[in-house]
Formats: structure tokens, sequence, C-alpha cells
């Protein structure tokens, strides 16, 4: 059985708008938390200090793992809103009126 599926593509668009920046912003703190962690092991002596960085290692390296594939979700998104997009417009041709004031028909 085959169900309707409904994209509004615009809306489609302001989502992959947002995945795109929210992984451009992930990778953002990923790059300063590791410098982050990096100054506290510089900061802090002996073992706390060792914590510290290694603390901070290990969350920027989630945070880089989160950006890169909240980036490769926009990709796929962008890929998926670009093959709807060439299939309205290919429907949309279909419909195209065979004269100028008469109804659209499919052809």
């Amino acid at each position: 059985m085959s169900h309707l599926i409904s994209v509004q593509l615009d809306v489609l668009g302001g989502l992959l708008a947002e995945l795109r920046a929210m992984g451009v912003e992930l990778s953002g703190e990923q790059q300063l938390t590791a410098a982050s962690g990096q100054a506290l092991g510089r900061a802090l002596p002996g073992p706390v200090g060792e914590e510290a960085a290694l603390a901070g290692d290990e969350w920027a390296g989630a945070l880089g793992a989160l950006a890169a594939r909240t980036l490769a979700v926009a990709a796929t998104l962008d890929a998926a809103l670009a093959a709807y997009r060439r299939a309205d417009l290919q429907l949309a041709r279909q419909l195209v009126p065979a004269r100028p004031g008469s109804p659209a028909v499919p052809r």
C-alpha cells in the first residue's frame, strides 16, 4: 500500500539552513572546547590539570563527531530537497495548458 507524502519545500529549506548553522556552530564549539582543555591542562598543575585536559579533549571529540554528523544530515537533506524541487518542476511542466486560457491537464 502506498501513502501520500507531502513536503513543504520552503519549510524543508529552512530546516536545512538551521542544520547547516548548527553544524558550523558545533564545529566552533569543538575548537573552543579543545583550546580550553589545553589551557586548563597548562594552568592546573599535576593530575588535576591532566584530567581537565583529557576531559576537554574528549568533549571536543564528541562535539566534533556531532558537528560532522549534523553536517552529513544537512548534506543528505540538501540532496533530497534538490530532488524534490526537480520533481516538482517536472510535474509543473506536465500541467502546462495546451492553449492559453484552457485548463491545465496532465500530458
